[in-house]
């Protein structure tokens, strides 16, 4: 499997995605895959015009000649696109969303009709699969669904796969791993079979998808747990002079 990882998370390598996404990424890597990492937060990707230049005036060419252009040769050169994103606000981030509206090059602006219904068909060929993983400070994976709605649509859009997803719910228990080593090692390790899996498979196994998003501790101690980091934060900004 060659795959791009499309990390859309503001905080890169030390945001709460990074922490599921790093054991996912060593499991794809132990069964052989190839991937490419880009980090969306170091990328100039101006948001898309609406200005439809890329459908007929320069064809497959945006107006924007930013690092969109490469990222998109990097896209056609890989079987495997995996979108990596927190839950904000109900979606993916603002970062993950210009790169997707510019994803729109890769369309040929005619219309078709197949069975999936009416669509641009495309004018390159986009991965044949699309994997999001994601992670969000609820608990509860009914978080998820208006951005996993958001990447079937994509995916049935750009002609390709929505092959599943790595969720992981109520993030801020991960914090707890003096409290609860045992359980945490056994979320990571889930993780890691994970990205086995995906290589292996093309999916991710029900049972591992659950073990992932498995709960670690009560709601109760959930909240506690993340409203007392957020206190320490609150003191910490008291503390500075104004």
């Amino acid at each position: 499997m060659k795959a791009i990882v499309i990390n859309a998370a503001p905080r890169m390598e030390a945001g709460n995605t990074q922490m599921i996404l790093t054991p996912f990424l060593v499991g794809m890597r132990h069964e052989g895959a190839k991937i490419d990492i880009a980090l969306l937060a170091r990328k100039e990707i101006n948001r898309c015009e609406g200005c439809f230049t890329c459908y007929a005036a320069t064809p497959g060419s945006c107006i924007h000649h930013d690092d969109m252009e490469a990222l998109i040769d990097r896209i056609r050169g890989v079987d495997t696109m995996i979108l990596a994103t927190p839950v904000y606000l109900d979606g993916m981030t603002s970062l993950a969303k210009i790169f997707v509206d510019r994803l729109v090059a890769f369309m040929d602006p005619h219309f078709v009709a197949d069975k999936v219904g009416v669509r641009h068909p495309l004018r390159w060929k986009f991965p044949e699969k699309l994997f999001l993983v994601s992670v969000c400070g609820y608990p509860g994976l009914h978080n998820f669904d208006p951005l996993l709605l958001h990447m079937k649509a994509i995916a049935k859009n750009l002609h390709t796969e929505f092959c599943g997803a790595l969720l992981r719910p109520g993030v801020y228990s991960l914090l707890l791993k003096k409290k609860y080593p045992d359980r945490i090692r056994e979320v990571m390790d889930a993780i890691r079979g994970a990205g086995e899996e995906l290589v292996r498979h093309g999916r991710v196994s029900a049972g591992t998808f659950d073990a992932v998003a498995s709960d670690i501790c009560s709601d109760r101690e959930l909240i506690d747990t993340a409203n007392a980091y957020w206190d320490r934060e609150l003191e910490k900004s008291a503390d500075q002079p104004a």
